[in-house]
């Protein structure tokens, strides 16, 4: 499979720059009349926003048990800047931070995350495009940091990273692009027990079926890396002196459906499948199914957004309970959210928000509910 894989990575990148030339030297001069309208047309568009929010969240730490409830406080701000393509370079930047502070958590109080992504790209003809993206990024929140069910490690951690994707993108039919991706990232932990480093390819091919279906499919392979982990046995004990890795494979079918022809109702469906192994016993290994569901409806100054998610995650080797012949460890994933937003202003919009999350595992320790409402205002500028 890794050699399928990396076999076709090659095969896009040189038929993508074999193509170059030859695209360099047939590509058609643009109409006159659409040339003046695009050198017409702003060089750069930017936008700011700012939301603040209030509610409530009835389970901090994904327990299941003790449950830690708080009213909260959820603040944020984005800023993007998009220099269009109108000549052979284009450039974007964003940058987004969000905070949370819980009124009565205990364990953890408040969370904070934050990104920051830049891409900047280059067009060799109107249907190849090479661009890099980077990326870097802050977590302090609550996380579910658990490599195994067998311990529950839900707590408030802060991780840093930074991550680079060089793409090579290719519209080599009207209605069909085919994407080479090669990414590497750094990830640290404050404790540092999970710092690690991060190799990925991916391989992404999309087509419009018409003018309100496109279909995307893509493969990964991602190596991660750690500094100081070890494998496990079997039976889960720590091996001194052995140094832990992981491959994940991973695969997703998309599929984006504008339902009707006002394009009011537009819908997204994802089927996702991720295999997770070590490098050592196997003590890590699982499988993980995943479908997502994605519905939206505009009209007017309203948006109501509506999504659900079901998967299941099935271990190898890691069992459940005490004795012979125990059952491997499982569990089901479910959520929802519900957004609905409501145009003031040309500036102002009022907004409301629900999230259901539900775990089910074999394992009671692993299992937990929880729901979140917000209730808040955003404000927007753009040029």
């Amino acid at each position: 499979m890794i050699i399928f894989s990396r076999l076709l990575l090659w095969v896009a990148g040189a038929a993508s720059l074999w193509s170059i030339p030859l695209a360099l030297k047939g590509a058609a001069p643009l109409q006159p009349e659409l040339a003046a309208f695009l050198a017409a047309q702003p060089k750069w568009t930017s936008s700011v926003s700012a939301q603040a929010a209030y509610g409530y969240k009835d389970n901090l730490l994904l327990s299941a048990a003790g449950e830690e409830r708080s009213a909260l406080a959820r603040g944020s701000v984005e800023v993007f800047l998009l220099r269009m393509a109108g000549s052979r370079f284009d450039y974007s930047f964003y940058a987004q931070a969000e905070g949370t502070r819980y009124f009565k958590g205990d364990a953890v109080d408040q969370d904070a995350t934050a990104w920051l992504m830049t891409e900047a790209g280059v067009h060799f003809t109107d249907t190849l495009k090479l661009s890099l993206p980077l990326t870097g990024y802050f977590f302090d929140q609550v996380f579910d940091a658990s490599e195994t069910e067998l311990r529950r490690d839900v707590a408030a951690l802060k991780v840093s990273g930074l991550m680079v994707a060089p793409t090579l993108r290719w519209d080599f039919l009207a209605n069909t692009w085919l994407e080479a991706q090669v990414g590497g990232e750094r990830k640290l932990y404050q404790d540092r027990v999970n710092d690690s480093t991060i190799g990925d390819a991916t391989l992404r091919l999309g087509s419009k079926l018409g003018q309100r279906v496109e279909v995307r499919i893509s493969a990964s392979e991602r190596r991660r890396k750690f500094d100081e982990r070890a494998q496990y046995s079997l039976a889960g004990r720590e091996l001194v002196g052995t140094e832990l890795k992981v491959r994940e494979r991973e695969g997703e079918l998309r599929l984006d459906w504008t339902i009707d022809q006002d394009g009011k109702w537009k819908s997204t469906t994802r089927l996702g499948w991720l295999r997770y192994a070590d490098n050592g016993s196997g003590y890590f290994d699982y499988s993980q199914k995943r479908i997502v569901q994605e519905l939206d409806w505009t009209t007017g100054d309203w948006l109501l957004r509506l999504s659900g998610t079901a998967g299941r995650i099935d271990f190898n080797v890691q069992t459940v309970g005490v004795g012979v012949d125990l059952p491997f460890r499982l569990s089901d994933d479910y959520a929802a959210e519900l957004k609905v937003e409501r145009k003031l202003s040309e500036r102002w919009t009022a907004l409301a928000a629900y999230t259901w999350e539900r775990r089910r595992s074999n394992d009671p320790i692993s299992s937990y509910r929880m729901n979140e409402g917000l209730l808040g205002a955003r404000w927007s500028w753009e040029r």
